[in-house]
């Protein structure tokens, strides 16, 4: 191998460690809307630890008073992690639930889709959220 071909080939080499370093860290955000739901989801990591945050805002028609809330969060399972999955019941606070959780070995991919499933008041409804 001569001294172009080595150089070359570090390059790549070179290129693909920086795009797995890109691709597994920093901030990830996804957003969705569903009929009577809409979510944003942010993921930060800071010294190791990632923090995720999820705000589901209800959108719906009618005013609804506080009422609990039965959620299921869901996402794929990732190369570089764990998946999320939540689940719980949680009231309302002024038309939005807050969901937050930290860990140290668990992330999410720049290209994954979280799952929530809803429901209040007799009505069930999913939510897709995306990059």
């Amino acid at each position: 191998m001569n001294k172009k071909e080595g150089l070359v080939i570090s390059l790549i080499l070179l290129s693909f460690a920086s795009l797995f370093i890109w691709y597994s860290s920093g901030s990830k955000s996804l957003t969705g809307q569903s009929k009577s739901w809409s979510g944003h989801y942010v993921g930060d990591e800071e010294n190791g630890t990632m923090f995720r945050e999820l705000i589901l805002t209800y959108t719906g028609d009618s005013v609804i008073d506080a009422p609990p809330v039965t959620y299921t969060v869901d996402t794929e399972s990732t190369w570089g992690g764990k998946e999320i999955h939540w689940k719980g019941t949680k009231r309302l606070s002024g038309q939005q639930l807050y969901l937050e959780s930290k860990c140290n070995d668990c992330r999410i991919a720049l290209k994954s889709e979280m799952t929530v499933t809803l429901e209040w008041e007799g009505k069930k409804e999913k939510l897709v959220l995306s990059k």
